[in-house]
């Protein structure tokens, strides 16, 4: 009982340095049944392929070779009433064009997350257990259309915008997967077990914003509406990245188990193509004679689009976590768990997209006045981001309800990275604490188990107007839906 309650009282200890303690920032929410089922409390359980992600030690305790896939459908149902806009020299405020004060929601999407991983035990050097898996560690999906010409008069900046502008200007699919063999055996007997996952990661991206570009031009030429340009840039790209993540489980009692797993920081640099379009103003007016103006200037008030392709460059870092778990049997057929894990979310710095090779695909004989502008043409694009650490807490439990099925359920607490910045954009939707539960079951049939597991997950409401957020009221939950099929032999 000593060991149990100083356990306890460590993971209690390691959520209040958190501040508070289902997935912060873009982190995945897990995978395999019999974990998610349990809200995540599994890395003092371990005790399937899904280890891999949890807790690698656990591969030292099975007692079988292992083959299993998964895949999750997530659907997250965000909204967002944007509250954007700008202030002249005087204090006043004016709209831009973003859908101000109407209730927006994101594309409609069922994302896919797919796993497949694999167990083998070879007597080498004694007896160690290898596995192999592949599964996502980050995900990111949204699509928003934020941006319409009608606001705000900007069918007086060019009437012809509307024909111009994407379907979707606020967007970012964001994937990284882990390729990860995983060796671990046990040092101690019924005991002691270690284990290390060396990944490769790969990471894809698309990454699509609208940006209002303050024209570079003064005087006249940038009375309202021509003061703010429109930029949509498309970047999309691939990269590779190494990581790493070890394991330890330890039975101090024949009943309890604790386990402690941890992963290393990693970066990735995404290298890719990108599309920038801009849409000038068209402002022949009483204001500006376009017979005085050079063959720049003249440019800005011809309604044009500017076409540009470039080499796209920019670095994903993805933070490292440590986690402590705690199992018990509390009989035969019942087994509670309690997991808290801390995440180095701070690592995360935004994505600043850097570009080269900028080349115009513009008509009109533009490519001399474009280049004459490059600082503004070619300007970095992206957002910086000033996450904070966070906590995660989670509770489950798996009760064996007959040998051929079990009963699944448990519920966790995920502090927000942006808890003190709330600095939102409709990419990066992160609005508050999140509250995540769960339940399922596990169907076990001579060596085959098939599950499915169903989880909700509610966030905080969040207002924003701080400086680099898009501001606007936002809200957000998530569903998802898991399915699973294992084969031991």
């Amino acid at each position: 009982m000593g060991i149990a309650r100083f356990t306890v009282t460590v993971v209690i200890l390691i959520v209040l340095s958190a501040s508070v303690a289902l997935a912060g920032g873009f982190a995945n929410t897990g995978l395999g049944i019999h974990a998610q089922g349990m809200g995540g409390a599994y890395r003092a359980i371990a005790s399937d392929w899904s280890a891999a992600y949890y807790n690698v030690a656990g591969y030292a305790n099975m007692l079988d070779n292992q083959l299993g896939f998964t895949v999750g459908l997530t659907h997250n149902r965000n909204e967002l009433t944007p509250d954007y806009y700008i202030r002249d020299d005087y204090g006043n405020s004016y709209g831009t064009g973003i859908v101000n004060g109407a209730t927006l929601f994101n594309k409609h999407i069922i994302s896919d997350k797919p796993a497949f991983g694999m167990a083998i035990r070879m007597p080498i050097w004694g007896e160690t257990v290898f596995g192999l898996s592949a599964f996502q560690l980050f995900d990111q999906t949204m699509e928003w259309k934020l941006f319409d010409p009608d606001v705000a008069n900007f069918r007086a900046y060019n009437d012809s915008l509307a024909e111009s502008l994407p379907n979707q200007d606020h967007t970012i699919d964001l994937d990284v997967v882990a390729f990860q063999l995983t060796v671990a055996r046990e040092f101690i007997p019924e005991k002691l077990s270690l284990g290390i996952g060396l990944q490769l990661l790969r990471g894809d991206l698309v990454y699509e914003d609208l940006i209002l570009r303050e024209t570079p031009l003064e005087g006249d030429a940038a009375i309202r509406p021509y003061d703010h340009i429109p930029e949509f840039a498309s970047n999309d790209g691939k990269g590779y990245g190494f990581g790493a993540t070890a394991g330890l489980m330890w039975k101090p009692t024949e009943k309890m188990t604790i386990g402690i797993s941890g992963k290393l920081p990693a970066e990735i640099t995404i290298k890719g193509n990108t599309n920038l379009e801009f849409y000038l103003p068209k402002n022949y007016n009483k204001f500006v004679d376009p017979k005085e103006l050079n063959s720049v200037e003249n440019m800005f008030f011809a309604g044009n689009v500017i076409t540009l392709t470039a080499d796209m460059e920019t670095k994903l870092k993805l933070p490292g976590s440590i986690g402590l778990g705690v199992a018990y049997d509390l009989t035969d057929k019942l087994t509670v768990a309690l997991d808290a894990e801390y995440t180095l979310w701070s690592s995360f710095e935004g994505l600043e997209f850097t570009y080269s090779n900028i080349i115009s695909t513009s008509e009109d004989n533009l490519d001399q006045k474009i280049d004459t502008m490059m600082y503004f043409f070619g300007a970095n694009t992206g957002s910086s981001a000033n996450w904070e650490n966070t906590g995660k807490l989670a509770f489950g439990l798996s009760y064996d309800l007959t040998s051929y099925a079990t009963f699944l359920a448990g519920t966790s607490y995920d502090q927000s990275p942006l808890r003190k910045t709330s600095a939102l954009t409709a990419q990066f939707m992160d609005t508050g604490d999140k509250l995540g539960l769960n339940s399922g079951f596990l169907f076990h049939a001579n060596r085959w188990d098939l599950g499915v597991v169903t989880s909700y997950t509610n966030s905080s409401e969040l207002s924003t107007s701080e400086e680099g957020s898009l501001p606007g009221d936002y809200k957000a939950s998530a569903y998802e839906t898991v399915f699973s099929l294992s084969y031991r032999f």
